[in-house]
This record gives C-alpha cells, sequence and structure tokens, in this order.
C-alpha cells in the first residue's frame, strides 16, 4: 500500500516537472492542487485501513467457536416428556 502510494505520488511530480518545464509556472495552479488532493486521499485511504484491520482483528478475535451453546433454536422442542413410573391410585 505505502509502496504505490510513493509510485502514484513519484510519477504525479515526474508529470508535473516535465509539464512544468514545457508549459512554464501556469501548470502549478493545477498541478499543485491535484498533487496536494491525492496526498490527502492517500493519507486518508491509509488511516481507514488501519481502522478497518484493526475492526478485524478485533472481530475475529471476539469470536469463540466453544462459546456456542449446544443445540439451537429448537432443540428440545421434540423431546418426549418422562412419564412418571408410579401408579396412579384409583379412586373407585
Amino acid at each position: 500500500m505505502v509502496r504505490m502510494g510513493v509510485a502514484v505520488i513519484a510519477m504525479e511530480v515526474a508529470a508535473l516537472a516535465v509539464a512544468y518545464a514545457y508549459f512554464g509556472w501556469p501548470v502549478l495552479l493545477v498541478g499543485v492542487p491535484a498533487l496536494m488532493g491525492t496526498l490527502l486521499v492517500l493519507l486518508f485511504v491509509r488511516a481507514s485501513e488501519g481502522l478497518r484491520r484493526r475492526l478485524q482483528e478485533h472481530r475475529a478475535a471476539r469470536w469463540d467457536q466453544e462459546a456456542a451453546l449446544p443445540g439451537g433454536l429448537m432443540s428440545g422442542f421434540f423431546e418426549v416428556s418422562k412419564v412418571s413410573k408410579t401408579p396412579r391410585a384409583s379412586g373407585s
């Protein structure tokens, strides 16, 4: 990521230098703000990638396979209730 950003900035500076040599100072009116915009975008992307990476690590750390309870939503629903083995006294 950093090397790609440095390569983009280097190419932009090289293009700005060539344009300045050919056209003169008016190129700087467009080139310098474009260079600053590129730097700001790269800094923003770098900061957001760091936050995204930290969030991903946090989510991965809190997921624990052992914490899941056995069964599921319907566990125990189809189990037959236990019948008592003591006979009922008939009331006749």
